[in-house]
């Protein structure tokens, strides 16, 4: 029963936070940047719809608000909302073409490494080449085997880090929405670990 209060507790805390939030950013908005009402309004339609429709965004748990999460979450979700509304002062549907844009990129599934031409994807990606290369020409290999069952064995999010990357050949955009919206530096981080212990074990 307990659990279940604090649930509720959580819940209506959430709520607080998103209206004050909410609160703000509109009147910075209309107060500080004269950006008109209806502009606000439909931004923020458009911007809670495409999200919804979209794709599932992260958000911070409420035990985190009283942390230090409450302040990034602030700050991007101000940050975003602000410049629309900003960008609609252009003109409402170069504003709402903007928006649905940042929703699909910030909901993962645009891979940000493509704007750059893939550059720093392919960076991150030829570190593994030779581990790449050692899984194709050694499926059946008794030390990948071997590697494979002592990893699944030991951690379950390193071994499906490891399947999804090396056996699916995955992009770091889909493993980190496979793993609930994992960042990608924690991905390259775990990426290290297994990669140094292939290499080891297997000799490459």
């Amino acid at each position: 029963m307990k659990k279940i209060k604090n649930r509720k507790l959580e819940k209506a805390l959430a709520v607080i936070v998103e209206l004050l939030e909410f609160a703000i950013i509109v009147s910075i908005a209309y107060f500080a940047l004269h950006v008109g009402m209806k502009e606000i309004t439909i931004i923020l339609l458009v911007f809670f719809i495409s999200r919804f429709t979209i794709g599932k965004q992260g958000h911070y748990k409420i035990v985190e608000y009283f942390d230090n999460g409450w302040k990034r979450c602030f700050f991007w979700t101000t940050s975003l909302i602000l410049s629309l509304s900003l960008v609609s002062k252009l003109g409402l549907l170069v504003g709402i073409l903007f928006t649905i844009f940042t929703v699909f990129i910030i909901s993962g599934r645009a891979n940000i490494n493509d704007m750059t031409l893939g550059y720093k994807r392919k960076k991150e990606e030829g570190k593994y080449y030779d581990i790449e290369e050692y899984i194709k020409y050694n499926m059946v290999n008794t030390k990948l085997i071997e590697f494979e069952e002592n990893l699944k064995r030991k951690d379950d999010l390193l071994f499906l880090i490891y399947k999804y990357r090396f056996k699916d050949q995955m992009t770091f955009a889909k493993i980190s929405e496979k793993l609930n919206n994992m960042e990608n530096a924690r991905i390259v981080e775990k990426l290290d670990q297994i990669a140094l212990a292939m290499r080891i074990h297997c000799g490459i």
